[in-house]
C-alpha cells in the first residue's frame, strides 16, 4: 500500500489521481441556459467532436439507443453527412473551444442553417456560437478533455431531457455517482490500488486488446483504448462481439503473446452471446499473454457503463505509474497540433 502511494507521489506530478477521485462529482444534471427548446424536437441528434471531448457522446449514443426513439450519431471527421439537415440538432463539444475539426463542422452546420448548440469552456467555439445567437453550455474546470467525460455526458443527458427526448423521474446519474464514489475509495493509491493496480501489473509490457461483449459496450471499449493511449502511453486495440468472432478470431492462429485481452462484460447477455464469448476465450486464452474479465456493476444501464469506464480509467492510471510515466501530459498530440 505504501509503495504504490509513494510511487503515485513521485510519478503523478500533475495530479491525475485527484482528478480521478473527484470524477464522480461530475455526475449530476446541470441547468441549461435559455434557448435550448426549439419547437418541434429534432428528428435526430448529432454530436460532433474528437478525442476526449467526444467520448461522452459515445456513451450518450449507447444510452439513447436503449431509452429513446431519437437516433443519435457521433461524428468525428471533416464534413457533415448529407442527411444532417434543419430537422437535426447538432451539438458541438470541444473542451478547449479550439479543436479545428469541430470548428469546421460547426461552421458548416451554421452555414447550412442547421440548429446547433455549443458545449465548451470557451475559445473560438464559444465566440462563433455567440456571434450567431447559438446557445452555449459552459463546461467548468481546466483538466484534460479526457477527464471531463462525466460532465459532457451529464450535459448531453440534460439536453435530451430539455428537448423531451428523455423523461426522467429522477436524476439518472444519482446511482452512478454513489457507486463511483465507493470505487474511488477502493481503488485510490492510499488503499493500495485494488484490482485496478493488480490488472495494471499484469498488463505491463503487453499490448492491451479490449473486447466488448456486445455493441452496447463498444463505446466503453473505445474509452479504455483512449485511456491506455493517453494515460499509459501504450498502443491498444478494440473489437466487439459478435463481429470479432467472424473475422478477428482467425488472426489468433499462431503465437500472439504480446497481446493481453481485456473482456468487458455486462449482466445483460443473451444465451447465444454468453456461449460465443466462452468459446472464443477458450480458443484465444492460451495464445495470448493473459485474459482479464471486467464485469459491470450497478443496476441502471448508465451506472453499469460508467462503472466499466471508471475501472478502465484507474487501470490506465496505474499502468502509467508502473511504467514510470506521468499520466497527464500528451506531448505527441501537442506536437501534432503544432504541425497542422
Amino acid at each position: 500500500m505504501k509503495k504504490i502511494a509513494k510511487l503515485a507521489r513521485e510519478v503523478d506530478r500533475r495530479g491525475m489521481e485527484k482528478i480521478l477521485v473527484d470524477f464522480p462529482r461530475q455526475l449530476c444534471l446541470p441547468p441549461l441556459p435559455p434557448g435550448i427548446e426549439p419547437p418541434p424536437p429534432p428528428k435526430g441528434l448529432v454530436v460532433i467532436g474528437v478525442g476526449g471531448s467526444a467520448i461522452g457522446g459515445d456513451l450518450f449514443r449507447t444510452y439513447m439507443a436503449r431509452l429513446s426513439s431519437c437516433p443519435v450519431h457521433v461524428i468525428r471527421g471533416y464534413r457533415l453527412p448529407q442527411w444532417v439537415d434543419p430537422h437535426t440538432l447538432v451539438v458541438a463539444v470541444s473542451c478547449s473551444g479550439g479543436t479545428r475539426e469541430t470548428l469546421a463542422l460547426f461552421q458548416e452546420a451554421r452555414t447550412k442553417g442547421i440548429p446547433s448548440l455549443a458545449v465548451t469552456r470557451g475559445g473560438r467555439l464559444a465566440e462563433i456560437a455567440r456571434e450567431g445567437g447559438i446557445p452555449v453550455i459552459s463546461l467548468q474546470g481546466s483538466s484534460p478533455p479526457r477527464t471531463t467525460l462525466g460532465a459532457t455526458l451529464a450535459v448531453l443527458l440534460a439536453i435530451a431531457q430539455g428537448l423531451g427526448l428523455l423523461n426522467f423521474q429522477k436524476d439518472p446519474l444519482e446511482e452512478a455517482q454513489a457507486l463511483l464514489s465507493e470505487m474511488a475509495q477502493e481503488l485510490r493509491p492510499a488503499r493500495g490500488g485494488g484490482e485496478a493496480l493488480e490488472m495494471a501489473l499484469k498488463l505491463k509490457g503487453a499490448i492491451p486488446l479490449i473486447y466488448a461483449s456486445g455493441p452496447s459496450l463498444e463505446a466503453v471499449a473505445t474509452r479504455w483504448k483512449g485511456q491506455f493511449n493517453e494515460n499509459s502511453k501504450v498502443p491498444a486495440f478494440t473489437n466487439t462481439f459478435p463481429e470479432l468472432g467472424h473475422n478477428e478470431i482467425v488472426g489468433w492462429e499462431g503465437d500472439m503473446t504480446p497481446f493481453h485481452v481485456i473482456l468487458l462484460r455486462d449482466r445483460e447477455e443473451t444465451d447465444l452471446q454468453s456461449r460465443t464469448i466462452s468459446a472464443a476465450l477458450d480458443l484465444v486464452g492460451s495464445r495470448c499473454q493473459g485474459v482479464e474479465v471486467v464485469t459491470s456493476r450497478g443496476e441502471s444501464l448508465i451506472t453499469r457503463l460508467l462503472s466499466l469506464v471508471y475501472m478502465g480509467d484507474w487501470v490506465s492510471y496505474y499502468l502509467a505509474l508502473v511504467r514510470g510515466i506521468d499520466p497527464t501530459p500528451i506531448p505527441l498530440i501537442d506536437e501534432l497540433k503544432r504541425r497542422i
